[in-house]
This record gives C-alpha cells, sequence and structure tokens, in this order.
C-alpha cells in the first residue's frame, strides 16, 4: 500500500515538475510578444504611421493582458505596461493629429520600459 503511495507520488511530481517549465515559458511569450509589437508601433509612430500604430499597440495589448491573466507579473511591470498601452491606444485612436500621435509613443515608449523589466524576470 505505501509502495503504490511513494510511485504515485512519484509520478505526479515528475508530472508537476514537466509542466511547470512550459507554464513559465508561455507566459513569457507573451511578455516577449507584448516587448516586439510595442516596438513595432514606437517605430511605426515615429513615421507617423497612424493605422499601424494603433494596431500594433492593440496587438502589444492583447498579449500583455495575457501575460498578467496568467499570473506572469509578479512585480506588476506587465499591469503597468498594460495602463500605458490602453493610454496610447486612448490618445492616438482615431485621430491623424500628430501631437496626440506623439503622445500616445510616449506612451507606448513608458510601456515598452515595464515591458523589459518584465521580461529580464
Amino acid at each position: 500500500m505505501i509502495n503504490r503511495r511513494v510511485t504515485f507520488a512519484a509520478l505526479g511530481l515528475g508530472l508537476a515538475l514537466l509542466a511547470a517549465p512550459q507554464v513559465a515559458l508561455a507566459s513569457n511569450h507573451h511578455i516577449l510578444a507584448a516587448l516586439r509589437e510595442t516596438k513595432e508601433a514606437i517605430h511605426e509612430g515615429r513615421q507617423h504611421m497612424f493605422s499601424s500604430f494603433a494596431e500594433h499597440t492593440h496587438n502589444a495589448l492583447d498579449h500583455a493582458r495575457e501575460a498578467v491573466a496568467e499570473n506572469a507579473d509578479p512585480k506588476g511591470h506587465v499591469s503597468m505596461a498594460v495602463t500605458h498601452l490602453r493610454q496610447a491606444l486612448k490618445t492616438a485612436k482615431r485621430t491623424h493629429h500628430v501631437n496626440r500621435l506623439e503622445a500616445g509613443v510616449r506612451h507606448a515608449e513608458r510601456a515598452l520600459i515595464h515591458l523589459k523589466v518584465a521580461a529580464e524576470h
């Protein structure tokens, strides 16, 4: 009886150890994807490409929200990035005014800082 319990406990522990790195990699994948999309959004925003900026910012926001949903944000950096990405979209969306786009790019740059810190941890 004890032998069976030890066997099942060891099997469960082994499966848990195999699954744990994959969960961490999946959440890190979302952070890296948000980082990549934010960099692209900043690049497009500096070239005054309004619709591309909004598209890449929205994609970055989706990935950052997924990372938060998977609890990949122990220190709150991804949550702050989500806040800045939402503000970037709100500021630059549905306008072709250069000053508003530049303000949106500044918010995206702040989000990029938080995402870089989150990717390092």
